[in-house]
């Protein structure tokens, strides 16, 4: 029998398990919620942590009847954000023997979308579409052209802080219901602004609005309703008492205001980008954690791409930038010992490290240090976000120093992987010094003693190769084997 594993997701109020097998396939899928929702939810109570524990204890025993053996534990970002979340963590690891990852909002988007294109994939095939993730705090707004992602872009406007700025409103106001459009509009206006070009889409595609989803789902996994459907709903909310939209609508009254915010987002999201149709799925941040992730990590790349664009970058330099970066990487995989996701980290690194040149061409490594810091990447992890940052840094002729000061908040381990990154970035770089992309082939040869990089081309390489000497150092110092550029082919 193939082997089982177990992922489990701990949200604010719920935990959620799956079992897959070696293919991805459900075996079981179990939710119990140990916390009532509660929008001024700050911490939690110890009441509510032993709750939390019992749950997934109970999951342990189920995983042990599956022989399950390899288990993966995860935590949302509205958990990772209590104030003694900490604390928390550290009881789960105690009680159970677990190591609690956390999950940023850009990883939540990006697992829901991995969980679309597994489950739902001909929602996005056969033209343009927007997914909307809809979270308590923030949207994501990705874009598709014919299955392929564009771009992804988000604002931290979320129904949670919509309804609490509302309800701060409602002493003062009193036909807020009008407010409320205009309100939302307001506070998108930047977002708009900032959206890349796109062709015309027909649909949007909502993930994660599980209080609206309600409404329209049922018993269904998913549905697709027009423009027109969005728009009944909140003229009703807006003109019916909350009893008869309870009864109509076979909601709690608590969920009212959530629900009509999160239909006034969506209706704001849909005339933005001119879509006729929702689709509506119950797809969650759980159901993309199971699937295995074999091509949506160009999908990172393609993001970084976008972040490149926005600051300006010049294109032809960090394309050919990341193209000898990952020739150096794999080439040179005995010596550095890195992994795949390295790999992708160093491309998105050679695809952003010149952002800082938009605020200043001098000493510009510093301002992309402080750019990439914070910007939200698609589908990276914070920590993964802060080395790209850091290797950012690193890839001008400044020497590190202190084995990179600068990343004293990272672990012996994560430091290392920057500083080899940073090395191979920063040859990278040296290869285009000129701008020219004067180098029409790179071979990598590993000697006994030093590692011999030959630039094929009819040009003069004496910049590159005096920029790639400097830059080696770093090199030689990291690995403890000297690098050096030669050049190959007849002059022209």
């Amino acid at each position: 029998m193939a082997k089982l594993q177990g992922i489990i997701l701990l949200n604010s109020g719920v935990a959620e398990l799956q079992i897959v097998d070696g293919s991805g396939h459900k075996i079981e899928t179990v939710k119990r919620e140990y916390s009532e929702n509660d929008l001024e939810l700050r911490h939690f109570s110890t009441e509510v942590m032993q709750r939390a524990l019992s749950q997934l204890q109970r999951f342990q025993q189920l995983l042990r009847d599956y022989d399950v053996t390899t288990v993966r534990l995860f935590g949302s970002e509205n958990l990772s954000k209590m104030p003694n979340a900490v604390y928390f963590v550290d009881q789960v690891e105690n009680v159970t023997g677990l190591t609690m990852r956390w999950l940023n909002a850009n990883q939540e988007n990006y697992y829901r979308q991995l969980a679309l294109r597994m489950h739902e994939q001909k929602v996005l095939s056969g033209g343009n579409a927007f997914v909307l993730g809809v979270s308590s705090t923030r949207i994501d707004l990705s874009y598709f052209e014919n299955e392929q992602f564009k771009f992804s872009q988000h604002s931290a406007i979320g129904p949670v802080r919509l309804t609490q700025s509302i309800r701060k409103m409602t002493a003062e106001i009193t036909q807020i219901s009008d407010l409320v459009p205009e309100f939302i509009n307001s506070k998108l206006a930047d977002f708009w602004h900032m959206l890349p070009p796109f062709q015309q889409a027909d649909s949007v595609v909502l993930l994660g609005a599980d209080v609206l989803n309600n409404v329209f789902l049922a018993h269904q996994s998913s549905v697709t309703i027009t423009k027109k459907d969005v728009e009944n709903l909140v003229a009703n909310f807006t003109r019916m008492n909350n009893q008869a939209i309870s009864e109509e609508y076979t909601i709690d009254n608590k969920d009212i205001w959530m629900i009509y915010m999160e239909a006034v987002l969506v209706l704001n999201v849909m005339s933005a980008v001119s879509a006729k149709k929702l689709h509506i799925s119950n797809l969650t941040v759980l159901d993309g954690l199971v699937v295995k992730d074999t091509t949506a990590q160009q999908d990172i790349i393609t993001a970084a791409r976008g972040i490149a664009d926005r600051y300006m970058v010049e294109d032809k330099h960090r394309e050919i930038v990341l193209q000898y970066a990952w020739r150096l990487f794999d080439r040179l995989k005995k010596i550095h010992r890195l992994d795949t996701r390295d790999r992708l980290l160093l491309g998105v690194a050679a695809l952003t490290h010149d952002v800082g040149s938009f605020i200043n061409s001098q000493r510009h490594y510093q301002y992309s240090e402080e750019i990439l810091e914070g910007i939200d990447f698609h589908g990276l992890s914070t920590s993964e976000q802060r080395m790209i940052a850091a290797i950012a840094r690193y890839h001008s002729a400044e020497t590190p120093d202190n084995a990179l000061r600068a990343t004293n908040e990272f672990s012996p381990r994560q430091r290392i992987r920057i500083a080899k990154m940073a090395a191979l970035l920063r040859l990278a770089d040296a290869l285009d010094d000129s701008r020219l992309q004067k180098i029409t082939k790179l071979t990598v040869s590993v000697q006994a003693e030093k590692v011999v990089v030959t630039g094929h081309t009819p040009l003069d390489l004496q910049l590159e190769i005096y920029v790639f000497t400097k830059k080696a150092r770093f090199f030689e110092a990291v690995f403890g084997m000297p690098i050096v550029l030669k050049r190959q082919g007849k002059r022209g």
